[in-house]
């Protein structure tokens, strides 16, 4: 039986509000599903671009704490927790290795546990008086370190590249022959690992064919002020034939109003230009013990 014109109509219109009723069901499921996805990638695009730090640098460690017991733990604690910072830490037994073979008891207890951690590199003070000390007495010094394994029969007992403290900023003929003189020793010796690492402290930019003989030099050790004052991280920018990767900075006595986004910014600030770095509220004894920010500051550094 045939279908009348009008009830044509009225079914294809039927039709018609069917399809249009998918079709916004369909575009609403759509906007809902948008709705779902895009704001967490874009809160995550913005959160990463406001968390980036810029590259990362490592936390350079004067530990001239004395290790009596729980004395490194504040150390040890940032160094457990944040397995993906790398750490290069000094240690100075007694402006040096100390008179004796091997240091007293409790460097022998807690260097081990310092050394056992994959991202620690330490590292034996010895000072140079701005190249002026008897070489012989400085070589002395890192054979000391390097026999420390052998003489405790402790392979953990070691340090892994020597910490040249007071080395010049002027430069000499004879101040270069005498440091690279000190790496080449030290780099021929057997208990100081595989690549021993030499970092030098003139504690300001020194004249920059100093370098090559060392793998980081100390170019910044001052106060926050002083940072401040002297442009920051642009300080570093005028050492010509270098690059971050040998730069390494200390800055002290950050004022106790200077954490949060303030801490966040001067991080980010020196973390640009080098990738050793140092920083701590302390304005005194600053490297005998640990500031109130030491834990904020090593965050930021995992940044």
């Amino acid at each position: 039986m045939s279908t009348s014109s009008t009830e044509k109509h009225v079914s294809s219109r039927g039709c018609l509000k069917s399809r249009r009723s998918r079709i916004i069901a369909g575009l609403v499921v759509f906007v809902v599903i948008l709705a779902a996805v895009i704001p967490p990638v874009v809160v995550t695009t913005l959160r990463k671009k406001h968390n980036s730090m810029g590259p990362k640098s490592k936390v350079f460690v004067p530990l001239y704490v004395y290790p009596a017991p729980g004395a490194w733990s504040p150390l040890e604690d940032v160094v457990s927790s944040h397995p993906d910072v790398n750490f290069t830490v000094v240690i100075n037994p007694g402006n040096g290795p100390g008179p004796d073979s091997l240091p007293d008891a409790n460097y022998t207890r807690e260097i081990p546990k310092l050394a056992s951690h994959a991202n620690v590199r330490l590292l034996g003070y010895v000072h140079t008086t701005y190249a002026q000390r008897n070489i012989s007495l400085l070589r002395k010094d890192i054979e000391t370190y390097a026999a420390w394994p052998k003489v405790s029969s402790n392979p953990d007992l070691a340090v892994r590249g020597i910490f040249f403290d007071e080395t010049p900023q002027q430069y000499s003929d004879n101040a270069v022959a005498y440091l690279q003189n000190l790496t080449d020793f030290t780099r021929g010796l057997n208990g100081l690992g595989s690549d021993p690492f030499i970092v030098h402290n003139p504690g300001a930019i020194p004249d920059s064919r100093y370098l090559p003989s060392a793998d980081s030099t100390v170019v910044f050790e001052e106060t926050y002020n002083t940072f401040q004052t002297r442009n920051g991280a642009n300080l570093f920018t005028a050492i010509p034939n270098s690059n971050r990767s040998q730069l390494c900075a200390v800055i002290h006595s950050v004022p106790n109003s200077v954490e949060g986004s303030k801490l966040r910014s001067l991080v980010k600030e020196a973390r640009k230009v080098a990738d050793e770095l140092f920083i701590t509220h302390l304005s005194t004894d600053y490297y005998a013990s640990f500031g109130s920010q030491w834990s904020e500051f090593v965050d930021l550094m995992d940044k």
